[in-house]
C-alpha cells in the first residue's frame, strides 16, 4: 500500500481543516468576545453583595416581586456590550433591584409605591424586607444588614 491518500474526500477535508485552523488563529484577536463561548455570564461579574427581597401583604401572604418592581431582571444576561451591540434586543423590565447592587430605602419605596398606584389588584400596603448578604471578615457568607419597610399606596 502506498502512503498517499486514496479516498475521494481527502483533498477537501484537508482544505476544510486548514480553513478551520486559520479561523481559529485569525478570529480571536479580531473578535475579543463571542458570547457565550468567551464569557460565560455566570462567572463574568463577581458579586460582592447581594440583596434579597421579600414582600408580603397585610395578611402575610407573599406578593410577587415582579409586580412590585423588585425582581432581578435576567440574572444571566450577557454583558451589555457584545460585538458592539447593546444587549440582545431584550428590553429589561424596570426594577429597583440590580444584581450586585443594594437599592436604598428611597429607591425601594419609590418603585413599590409606583407599582401600588398603577396596579389596583395589588394590596393597599405591602411590607418589604431587604436582606443584604456578603462576605464577612473570615470570607464566609453572612447577612450584612436587614431592613423592613411598610409601604402604602397613598403615602
Amino acid at each position: 500500500m502506498s502512503g498517499a491518500p486514496t479516498e475521494h474526500g481527502a483533498g477537501w477535508e484537508r482544505w476544510f481543516v486548514a480553513g478551520l485552523a486559520s479561523l481559529l488563529v485569525v478570529v480571536p484577536p479580531i473578535v475579543r468576545e463571542l458570547y457565550p463561548f468567551s464569557l460565560p455570564s455566570m462567572f463574568s461579574r463577581a458579586i460582592a453583595r447581594l440583596a434579597h427581597y421579600e414582600a408580603r401583604d397585610p395578611r402575610g401572604a407573599p406578593v410577587p416581586l415582579e409586580r412590585l418592581r423588585l425582581h432581578v431582571p435576567e440574572w444571566h444576561d450577557p454583558p451589555v456590550q457584545t460585538l458592539g451591540r447593546d444587549g440582545y434586543g431584550r428590553r429589561r423590565p424596570a426594577s429597583a433591584h440590580v444584581l450586585g447592587e443594594v437599592a436604598s430605602a428611597a429607591e425601594v419605596r419609590r418603585a413599590v409605591r409606583w407599582a401600588l398606584r398603577r396596579d389596583p389588584t395589588l394590596p393597599a400596603a405591602v411590607t418589604v424586607t431587604q436582606t443584604v448578604m456578603g462576605r464577612g471578615d473570615d470570607g464566609a457568607l453572612t447577612v450584612q444588614s436587614r431592613a423592613e419597610w411598610t409601604i402604602t399606596r397613598e403615602e
